[in-house]
């Protein structure tokens, strides 16, 4: 994940984003997301979770739910991304988000806005919640085609105008395939139609009900053409609109890029990639799935490195940090790519492709032949994750 517009400028996360950067350099968790429950009420084809209507045998409990939210206030934990499947299809919902606020946890709910009407958007901001984030796909016919559920477009829009309308903030997301890329540039416009302040771009993730699909990715080509459409939307003095772009680390050394050639100011937004690379994994991020696994990356739900149950989060936090470590592999490498420890390259990619996080990113979208421009001298002046996490005053518990 890397927000354009809160990395290089100022952006409607800033302050989010500034508790997850402190973190970070501490050595704590800088963001969780968190799948409350496996369960969904859609069918997306590209789900990479393969969420259905049922429930892993191995679910956390009720009880055990509340004690990880208090694990996670105990632990300092600025941000976490309550998700599913369907997060508003577990029981206790409302139980875990009222207990997230008074943890003074800041929630963002990822839902596809099936279950909200106008009193839930009440009762959302009531508990506290800024953003939401929910999926668009295309134009009503082809997006219920792809969840599987006739008349969830206009649920989805329907939704966005009640959430608005209670100023809860909405992430407009989509994942970027071949089937989606006709509509790319039409859902940006529909998020800025409907007050989005946000839209969340997410390259395809081979898993789950897509796994084998690599084909259906789009071209370097594609992404360069969007990403030259980003660095154009950011430039542009009236517009407050947010990018969030997903599983393609290599866009934003790629933005950067375009950024110094039109003569921007690049610098705060390097010095944050030297403590939180484009790809976030080893770098105080984390997820944890519903049976309480804990995972480097969301889009890897079979990369696990334990289970909560069993982990203090001083653990679960070391275990992600040992990641950062080491070095990525092939085109990724130090030695092969000066922009190594900013980017690192997709770790969820290379372990779906060859089983091992550390090998090379083929979706890269940099140029191999041009020089590189942002100014860095190599892997040494990227700032290594603490040797020793949570062992600061008040660390994770």
């Amino acid at each position: 994940m890397a927000h354009v517009r809160s990395l290089f400028f100022d952006g409607p996360l800033a302050e989010s984003e500034n508790k997850a950067f402190r973190n970070a350099q501490l050595g704590r968790p800088s963001d969780i997301i968190w799948n409350i429950t496996n369960r969904c009420n859609l069918r997306c084809d590209h789900c990479y979770m393969a969420a259905d209507g049922h429930v892993l045998p191995e679910e956390l409990s009720d009880e055990e739910t509340i004690d990880l939210v208090r694990r996670m206030g105990e632990a300092g934990v600025p941000v976490v991304f309550l998700s599913g499947g369907e997060p508003m299809m577990r029981p206790n919902f409302w139980e875990i988000l009222a207990e997230v606020n008074a943890q003074g946890v800041r929630p963002t709910i990822s839902t596809n806005c099936t279950m909200i009407d106008e009193a839930v958007a009440k009762r959302l901001k009531e508990y506290g919640v800024r953003w939401i984030a929910t999926s668009m796909y295309g134009p009503a016919e082809f997006h219920d085609k792809m969840v599987g559920v006739p008349g969830t477009h206009a649920r989805v829009v329907k939704a966005i105008k009640a959430l608005r309308a209670e100023g809860v903030g909405v992430v407009l997301k989509t994942a970027l395939s071949q089937d989606t890329w006709p509509y790319i540039f039409d859902i940006i416009q529909m998020a800025k139609d409907h007050d989005c302040g946000m839209i969340y771009i997410c390259d395809l993730i081979t898993s789950g009900r897509s796994e084998g699909e690599d084909d259906s990715r789009v071209t370097v080509e594609q992404w360069r053409e969007l990403a030259d459409f980003i660095v154009e939307d950011m430039l542009d003095p009236d517009l407050k609109f947010e990018y969030d772009v997903g599983a393609l680390p290599s866009v934003i050394p790629y933005i950067a890029e375009r950024f110094i050639e039109r003569g921007v100011d690049v610098s705060k937004g390097l010095e944050r990639l030297k403590t939180i690379s484009a790809c976030p994994v080893g770098k105080g991020h984390m997820n944890i799935n519903s049976e309480g696994g804990v995972m480097p990356c969301q889009f890897a739900q079979d990369w696990v490195v334990g289970n909560i149950r069993d982990m203090s989060f001083a653990d679960a936090t070391e275990a992600c940090y040992q990641i950062d470590l080491q070095e990525s592999t092939g085109i990724c490498a130090p030695e092969n790519c000066e922009y190594s420890r900013i980017c690192r390259g997709c770790r969820a990619k290379a372990w779906q492709r060859e089983g091992d996080y550390m090998a090379e990113d083929l979706t890269c979208i940099l140029h191999p032949e041009r020089t590189r421009t942002i100014p860095v001298t190599g892997p040494d002046s990227a700032h290594r994750s603490p040797s020793a996490p949570c062992a600061t005053p008040g660390g994770c518990g």
